[in-house]
């Protein structure tokens, strides 16, 4: 029997890496699309990063980006922008069937990369990409960006404290319109739940690992992307997890966790810096809250995973200990079998 709630809870502050002292890197960016665009933006705005050149295949992409970011150098060549010595690391941001490629031909010039999620499509290349990286002693990571946001470390500490008592239940939701998105239904490299879903799968993930059953059913298009699809995953000890990815309604992107003696809520949307709160079991139960009062919102909240990543270069790390190369697998399988059951087109 749970017991009452009586006093409000203090939720902890989140542990936060202080952009002012971690090492200042070069950066190179490949493929200027819309993320790139994102990223670009906070990287100048919120972190101590640099950002000195740009390359994209397409001819006049990478000026427009250089001059709308005030980024030094474009390049109409990758191969001409990882061969460059003033570049420490690179930002992958290609379309997820170019990321392989793009991953090893940074690696094997010396170069860490970080490559946006999701990482491929198919889980050999990114076993490919995380073993020649270890190989060449080089940070190889995956841009799960959620992973680095103030909520999730807020989270972490709540689920590492016991405040909720065992998980048992996630339940997530990632549905917003995107049918004038044309790269969304792009086979091989869009799908709503390779594109929006991930974010979902990686929140099972960091609370449960990965699932020992799976079981999807969806609405697909006559190109075979999917256009809506919900997945049930099941846990060791019985423990499970709701996920519903939609590319044609838009719902607020819910996601919470209960457990034994408590629920943890997050506030919309999740995967983007918001807010925590902590309710004890019972029916409505009051809830206490961490907000984020930052000031950092949206995709700006793509900082916190830069400067993340530049304090575990200079700490010698080969991956990022909140998303680890296991984790990204993990992440990768349990979309490949969701995709499998589904039936969306092949990469």
């Amino acid at each position: 029997m749970v017991a009452p709630y009586t006093e409000p809870v203090a939720l902890p502050e989140p542990r936060l890496v202080d952009p002012a002292r971690v090492p200042s890197l070069r950066w190179g960016i490949l493929g200027p699309g819309w993320i790139a665009d994102q990223f670009a933006s906070t990287v100048r705005a919120n972190t101590n990063q640099r950002i000195v050149a740009v390359a994209s295949r397409t001819p006049g992409r990478a000026q427009a980006f250089a001059s709308a970011h005030a980024i030094p150098l474009a390049l109409a060549s990758y191969e001409e922008l990882v061969a460059r010595e003033d570049i420490d690391a690179v930002y992958i941001a290609n379309l997820p069937s170019g990321h392989h490629d793009a991953a090893m031909l940074a690696i094997d010039a010396g170069k860490h990369v970080l490559v946006e999620k999701p990482l491929t499509h198919v889980i050999t290349e990114a076993e490919d990409v995380f073993a020649h990286a270890r190989e060449r002693g080089i940070l190889a990571m995956e841009a799960m960006w959620s992973r680095y946001l103030p909520q999730f470390d807020v989270v972490r500490q709540l689920l590492e404290a016991g405040a909720i008592g065992e998980p048992r239940l996630v339940l997530a939701d990632f549905c917003q319109d995107n049918r004038l998105l044309a790269r969304m239904w792009l086979p091989g490299d869009g799908s709503p739940l390779w594109d929006m879903g991930i974010y979902p799968i990686a929140l099972c993930q960091m609370v449960f690992g990965e699932p020992a059953g799976v079981n999807a059913h969806g609405i697909m298009l006559e190109n075979g992307m999917d256009a809506e699809s919900t997945t049930h995953l099941i846990y060791g000890g019985g423990a499970r997890a709701t996920i519903t990815v939609s590319g044609v309604v838009d719902v607020p992107q819910h996601a919470s966790i209960a457990g034994e003696t408590g629920v943890i809520e997050f506030g919309l949307p999740f995967f983007v810096p918001s807010s925590v709160g902590l309710a004890r079991k019972g029916f409505n139960a009051p809830m206490d809250y961490w907000f984020d009062e930052s000031g950092i919102r949206g995709h700006a909240g793509l900082a916190y995973q830069v400067t993340a990543f530049a304090d575990y270069v200079g700490r010698g790390l080969l991956e990022s200990p909140l998303h680890t190369h296991a984790d990204s697998l993990a992440c990768l399988r349990t979309a490949s079998e969701i995709s499998r059951q589904l039936g969306i087109a092949a990469t």
